[in-house]
């Protein structure tokens, strides 16, 4: 069993260092873990942090190295015991920054590198805290232009192995304008899986939708689609930000997976991926 999404105490939200994140993925029986911890590089914004030893450091070269070093380290330590352990990175991705995304990451040697989009326009959709400040300007139909239009350059910059939480715009969507977030642009969603196949990045299945709102990211209807759009390759993850929820809902993922048709999970070493059966 593996887990593709991963976030330590080195990202602000999340907590558990790297040695606890890997006692608990020995206690529970996983092969191979592997640590995602977020790179937000935006600069209209003021986020860009990493977190060492409780405190905000700049995210950049130097500091990326640091945290390099403790997993691998980490990785040296639990070889022995039988666990892969993988430097991965979540980039937060906004139009504009490719550069900067590939001057940062290509200083370090990273195995997985997941795109995400958690913000539009520059506000982060994907918190409580700032959501309503979109959605009080946007009504559903641009908010699907802006996330599909975004999601589609994501894929189409080549910086990236796989997409995170595909539809992770409905967490707080939902609870804005109603069931009708469901209703997805499907010309919109066909062009972002065609982009994927063309590009050969993958599609996460996010364990997290589980936990707020007992859905799967992505929903049914778009794994439907995925598959029907040729889509085969997967990545599975967590999205863990404490050690209890490393792992959670993931056997059932590989369920739905096998589901909807997929027959195999992607894992990466330095960038280069791997399939094993699920």
């Amino acid at each position: 069993m593996i887990d593709y999404h991963v976030h330590t105490d080195h990202s602000v939200d999340a907590s558990g260092t790297i040695a606890e994140y890997c006692a608990r993925a020995l206690e529970i029986g996983l092969n191979e873990i592997c640590f995602t911890n977020h790179c937000e590089l935006d600069p209209e914004r003021n986020d860009s942090f990493i977190m060492f030893d409780g405190g905000r450091e700049p995210f950049s070269k130097e500091n990326l190295l640091r945290l390099q070093e403790e997993i691998f380290n980490a990785r040296e330590r639990f070889k022995e015991h039988g666990l892969s352990v993988k430097f991965g990175i979540e980039v937060g991705y906004d139009p504009g920054i490719e550069t900067t995304i590939k001057d940062v990451l290509d200083c370090v040697d990273l195995d997985f590198v997941i795109g995400a989009v958690h913000c539009l326009r520059h506000i982060c959709i994907d918190s409580s805290k700032e959501c309503g400040q979109y959605f009080d300007r946007h009504g559903m139909d641009e908010y699907f232009e802006d996330y599909y239009t975004t999601a589609a350059a994501l894929i189409k910059s080549r910086l990236f192995d796989s997409l995170a939480h595909f539809d992770v715009y409905k967490k707080y969507g939902r609870d804005r304008y109603g069931p009708a977030i469901n209703n997805f642009p499907r010309d919109a969603a066909t062009r972002v899986f065609q982009l994927m196949v063309e590009n050969d990045v993958a599609l996460e299945i996010n364990t997290a939708g589980m936990r707020f709102m007992n859905e799967f990211y992505p929903g049914p209807l778009l794994m439907e689609l995925a598959h029907d759009c040729g889509l085969k390759r997967i990545t599975i993850g967590s999205d863990s930000h404490r050690p209890t929820d490393l792992a959670k809902d993931l056997a059932l993922a590989f369920d739905y997976a096998r589901s909807y048709g997929f027959a195999e999970t992607s894992t990466f070493d330095r960038r280069r991926s791997s399939s094993i059966s699920i």
